[in-house]
């Protein structure tokens, strides 16, 4: 199984699945060039939800959590977008989405609606991404399976800084 920090605090085994959080990220297009910003915005919002639900509880208290710092986590992606040079739309929302089966490690996600946060750049018709934000079975091409995951972001601590969080 593969696990983040925020699983090894909840302990994914722990988490029923439908009280997966999931995150969807929906390129503007299939380009060269849309697809890569994708990753790239996908890799910001991982910094910074990782962040702020590492220490969660519980699937309520990470859902709670996510939607209270929406604005938060919506600026780290277009933040990421424009130094990529976009500068088209980003948006992010939750709610509850269709989501395919998905294979983490030995671990199977079956196919169902699923609470998440969406990641929309542009028109969103493009190729997508999805994981599980909590518990973390997110994974960057980096990481060793079971690997603890640490992240720090500058940009994370000076936006939390101006609404006076901390971690």
């Amino acid at each position: 199984m593969l696990l983040g920090a925020g699983a090894r605090a909840a302990g994914a085994a722990d988490v029923p699945v439908q009280d997966y959080i999931r995150l969807h990220v929906l390129a503007e297009d299939d380009g060269e060039a849309a697809q890569a910003l994708k990753l790239q915005v996908r890799d910001a919002c991982l910094m910074a939800t990782r962040a702020l639900l590492e220490d969660c509880a519980d699937a309520e208290e990470a859902w709670a959590v996510l939607n209270d710092n929406l604005g938060l986590v919506n600026l780290a992606a277009w933040l990421r977008a424009r130094a990529c040079g976009y500068a088209g739309e980003v948006r992010a929302e939750t709610g509850v989405y269709d989501f395919p089966d998905r294979r983490y490690g030995t671990m199977d996600v079956p196919a169902g609606e699923y609470r998440a946060l969406r990641v929309v750049i542009g028109a969103g018709e493009g190729g997508n991404w999805w994981c599980v934000l909590y518990p973390t079975l997110c994974l960057d091409g980096d990481q060793a399976p079971g690997e603890p995951v640490r992240f720090h972001s500058v940009i994370l601590d000076w936006l939390l800084g101006l609404v006076g969080g901390g971690r």
